[in-house]
């Protein structure tokens, strides 16, 4: 049994949940394929993958398996590409997996930059909701992953890129019916709109607000909070790099001016070690000195950001 071929396979049938996609990226039968995967099983003595007529999806134990595997692959593509050296331009395509509104925060800009600069590269963003799953992003078949959370994994890798400012927004309407808060505290007394996985709101002084649950309107989407705060129906944490318009129309005024909120760090998500070819770790290095030269990701577009949802 070649251990790094069956390795190899193995890695391939997890990312696509299915023996024929990853025989035809191998360039393989899926007979074989299967082969590599029940002579795996039988020299570890141990089941690897779950079968259904559906799907295909890694046990706990090959789950661990392909932690190995990534690790393994990962070093010796990455000690190999150190030691071969034939290649020093950066070229090939990359796929992007990115959260609709964080599109609003030079995510665009910044990449198109990059391939201006290089040449022989294509970028491919998708704007969606990435998956609560760390690994979704790589079984969809995309290089990267750009989000404003931790990945407390230990086969995905994230770099810090950026940060994201947030304000304290409502309508004009809310406040003169309700009046507006003069302290953290007094936050309690008032309808709060928030995302649907949040519970409290931090602010840079080191407070911390706990949200009364139910909220009286929550989302996933951060647009369509915006267009609730600005109905009147409460106050809402929102970035600032999507109601730039709405604030100067008068729409949404500042909740609580005297008591920002704590800025929140904008991530790119990778495959670790050798997984990252040199295409994306040219484009992750990029990112981060962006970001870093403009100061953070919503200051950066202030002067061209447009306020239109991306749907």
């Amino acid at each position: 049994m070649d251990r790094l071929a069956t390795m190899a396979t193995f890695q391939k049938v997890v990312k696509y949940a299915n023996f024929t996609t990853a025989a035809d990226d191998l360039g393989i039968s899926r007979t074989l394929v299967s082969r590599h995967i029940a002579d795996l099983e039988a020299y570890l003595g141990i089941r690897l993958l779950n079968r259904t007529t559906r799907s295909v999806t890694p046990t706990e134990a090959g789950l661990r398996y392909h932690e190995l595997c990534n690790r393994v692959l990962g070093d010796i593509r990455h000690g190999e590409e150190e030691i071969t050296a034939i290649k020093n331009e950066v070229e090939g395509e990359i796929s992007i997996l990115c959260p609709i509104w964080i599109g609003s925060f030079g995510i665009s800009v910044a990449t198109a930059e990059f391939c201006a600069l290089n040449p022989k590269v294509g970028i491919k963003i998708h704007f969606a909701e990435p998956s609560a799953n760390p690994h979704e992003f790589l079984a969809m078949g995309f290089d990267v992953c750009i989000q404003p959370n931790v990945l407390r994994d230990s086969s995905i890798m994230v770099k810090k890129i950026g940060q994201i400012d947030h304000i304290l927004a409502t309508s004009p309407d809310y406040i003169a019916r309700r009046g507006a808060p003069a302290q953290i505290a007094d936050l309690a007394e008032h309808d709060c709109l928030a995302k649907t996985t949040e519970s409290s709101w931090s602010f840079a002084n080191g407070e911390r607000v706990m949200l009364s649950q139910p909220v009286r309107f929550s989302s996933n989407s951060v647009f369509a909070l915006r267009e609730a705060a600005a109905g009147g129906l409460g106050i809402a944490m929102l970035p600032q790099g999507i109601i730039q318009g709405t604030l100067a129309q008068g729409a949404l005024v500042h909740a609580l001016p005297d008591f920002p909120l704590a800025s929140r760090p904008l991530y790119v998500a990778f495959p670790p070690g050798g997984d990252a070819p040199r295409k994306t770790r040219a484009l992750i290095s990029f990112l981060a000195d962006w970001f870093k030269a403009r100061g953070s990701a919503t200051r950066s577009l202030a002067s061209i950001q447009d306020d239109t949802p991306r749907t």
